[in-house]
């Protein structure tokens, strides 16, 4: 249903995005400059939005009969006369002619700042993981955001009361749907097939865990970044800062220090003067302390954050005798009583690798078949996908038809819920078993930083079964 929303509404919206005035400036001095290469203006396209797109679809639409697409901007100016580039660059509409009014530019402005901060902190991840084929990421990573981007320039007063929402109740998976009836990465999906872009664009841009280790960095900075667009001090960006630390094997107590610095680096380097950059929101601590203690004061006590768990399973592992049974009855307890996900059952996988049979669980009713629920996993379903790295996904009521098909009768019957968590659990690099959550008891519906804390939670299970078992080697004869 959102994925037709979307579509319908890209089909009265699907304009050009226009160039930046400062960039649209850079590149045409560049071509101007004898002096200057096709990197030099490669390297001015790749921070402009509107020039990247327009340059993937001119290329790409050429090359789709072939089966080829060029996935950096320096890769498709490569396939450009020089004066198909001069007149991409010179016939190219710009902000400021296309959208008079100074608040719609703004907004995008302060949207293009969020995407250098974006491809600050992926260059920090890319230099801790080791990555090669820097402008491809790079490239892709620019339009990560670019449903959002068409919601901004084209549908101007409905982003208004989008922005008032996220500047309320902060990030969450379907903030924008309450508004546009589609999630901004979905519409960011149809986008970027309709215009030719990179396939690593609408690899990131899946709601579930990518496959490739590109794809998951740029997911990774760009929930940096959009996290701090409200601020660095919340639950929610701790949680993110959880989710990155596990992914990138950091210490998660200075993490957050270079997160930080990344980000103060970014604000020095964007060219917009009517911006709020991320590092601003780092000396706003003060106020907003003091305003996040007065609120708390008069709110229920929210769920954790994550840090009590991760210092819980630490102290276990230095107990003198941990065992798997302790770790894994601590991960149920937090999901259960912590992020108060209302059904919680660990299953775990037969011998045989064909079965994943119920184990344990919180929140489910004495007499409930969930109990003794047993799925047969030998022929290929969802739940075998899952199993084979560490991945998750989460399926609510409007994706709900379309994995269907996809999920064993049996857990269809046992669950009987279309709005769940689930995410394999290995061990050593081998799939042990997996874990569901829901709230189909609750009141309050599943939301993303629900899910990112039941991601990270999780993932640190699983390193902390993976250290246990490989004491256990060392310490068997």
């Amino acid at each position: 249903m959102s994925e037709r929303a979307a579509r319908t509404w890209l089909s009265s919206h699907h304009n050009v995005i226009p160039a930046l005035e400062t960039h649209h400036r850079q590149a045409l001095q560049t071509l101007d400059d004898h002096s200057k290469t096709v990197a030099d203006l490669a390297a001015v396209i790749a921070l402009d939005p509107g020039m990247s797109i327009s340059l993937y679809n001119e290329v790409n639409c050429r090359l789709q009969r072939s089966g080829k697409r060029a996935e950096s901007v320096q890769a498709a100016l490569s396939l450009l006369s020089d004066s198909a580039i001069a007149d991409l660059v010179m016939q190219h509409k710009v902000l400021h002619e296309t959208h008079p009014d100074a608040l719609r530019r703004q907004a995008y402005h302060q949207l293009v700042s969020r995407s250098y901060h974006l491809l600050a902190q992926l260059d920090y991840f890319i230099s801790l993981q080791g990555i090669g084929a820097v402008n491809e990421i790079r490239s892709a990573a620019l339009l990560h955001n670019i449903g959002e981007f068409c919601a901004c320039l084209f549908d101007y007063e409905r982003y208004q009361q989008y922005q008032a929402k996220f500047l309320v109740n902060g990030i969450d998976a379907n903030s924008s749907k309450t508004v546009f009836s589609f999630d901004f990465h979905e519409l960011g999906r149809i986008y970027a097939e309709k215009s030719y872009l990179p396939a690593l664009v609408t690899e990131s841009l899946d709601e579930n865990i990518p496959k490739g280790r590109k794809a998951r960095l740029i997911q990774l900075a760009a929930d940096v970044s959009h996290q701090a667009e409200v601020g660095w001090y919340h639950s929610s960006m701790q949680a993110t800062e959880q989710v990155c630390a596990a992914y990138l094997n950091q210490s998660l107590e200075d993490f957050d220090k270079h997160l930080q610095q990344v980000a103060i680096g970014a604000a020095r380097s964007c060219p917009f003067s009517d911006v709020l950059p991320a590092a601003v929101r780092l000396i706003m601590l003060p106020d907003l302390a003091k305003r996040a203690q007065s609120v708390n004061e008069t709110r229920p006590k929210a769920a954790s954050d994550g840090h009590e768990f991760d210092n819980r399973v630490k102290a276990l592992l230095q107990t003198s005798r941990p065992t798997q049974a302790q770790l894994l009855e601590l991960l149920l307890t937090h999901l259960h009583d912590e992020l108060h996900l209302s059904r919680v059952v660990l299953m775990l996988l037969s011998p045989d690798k064909t079965k994943l049979g119920t184990r344990a669980g919180k929140g489910i009713d004495e007499h409930s078949p969930i109990r003794t629920l047993v799925i047969d996993i030998s022929r290929e379903n969802l739940l075998k996908t899952l199993l084979l790295k560490p991945q998750s996904i989460w399926i609510d009521s409007g994706s709900y038809p379309k994995f269907e098909a996809a999920l064993p009768a049996r857990f269809k019957a046992g669950f009987v819920h279309e709005n769940f968590f689930l995410m394999s659990l290995h061990v050593a690099g081998k799939a042990v078993g997996m874990v569901f959550c829901d709230r189909a008891q609750a009141v309050s519906e599943l939301d993303k930083i629900t899910y990112l804390k039941f991601k990270s939670a999780i993932a640190l299970t699983s390193k902390a079964l993976t250290s246990l078992a490989r004491q256990k080697q060392k310490t068997t004869p």
